[in-house]
């Protein structure tokens, strides 16, 4: 895969559906997460040939939710179509740390983001791994910060977000 093709944001639409609303026709707090990383993991395998399945079974190791971050700035309505867009923030030998937003497909507005760390992990032993080497190629080809942690809050992220949409309002 050539690295000029590897976005950095890619981006998928997706449909709220009735089975995820609450009785208001909102997006059920608790299915945020599902859009989300049904979203990822999509994306994943089309942008950067990434099955993250394959990847367990062949390398036995996979990455699992270390923490979650989420904030709510607007409702997703029933059978509305969203735009989700993700990144990978930053990673470290053993941890990704991902972001996304779902946005109106129509305005741009963000309706909420996620911030969500993964431990790399060797299913077998039951312990932390590294990122094998082809792995943290294509993490530094993609990653919006590189390699190593990121300083900044999920809190203060949040506002910096609610000061570019309001900016965008204008």
């Amino acid at each position: 895969m050539n690295e000029t093709t590897l976005p950095k944001y890619p981006e998928s639409s997706a449909l709220i559906r009735f089975e995820d609303c609450d009785p208001f026709g909102h997006l059920n707090n608790g299915r945020y997460t599902d859009y989300f990383l049904n979203a990822r993991e999509d994306q994943l395998r089309a942008n950067y040939n990434l099955d993250i399945y394959r990847h367990m079974k062949t390398a036995g190791k996979a990455w699992v939710v270390a923490t979650s971050q989420m904030a709510f700035l607007r409702e997703a309505k029933l059978m509305e179509t969203v735009t989700i867009r993700t990144c990978l923030r930053w990673f470290t030998d053993s941890d990704i740390m991902m972001e996304a937003l779902m946005l109106d497909a129509k305005t741009g507005l963000i309706k909420s983001v996620i911030w969500m760390r993964f431990t790399y992990l060797d299913i077998k032993l039951g312990q932390k791994a590294q990122h094998e080497a082809h792995l943290q190629e294509l993490f530094e080809k993609v990653a919006i910060l590189g390699k190593g942690r990121d300083p900044l809050m999920f809190e203060e992220r949040v506002k910096e977000l609610r000061k570019e949409m309001a900016t965008e309002a204008v």
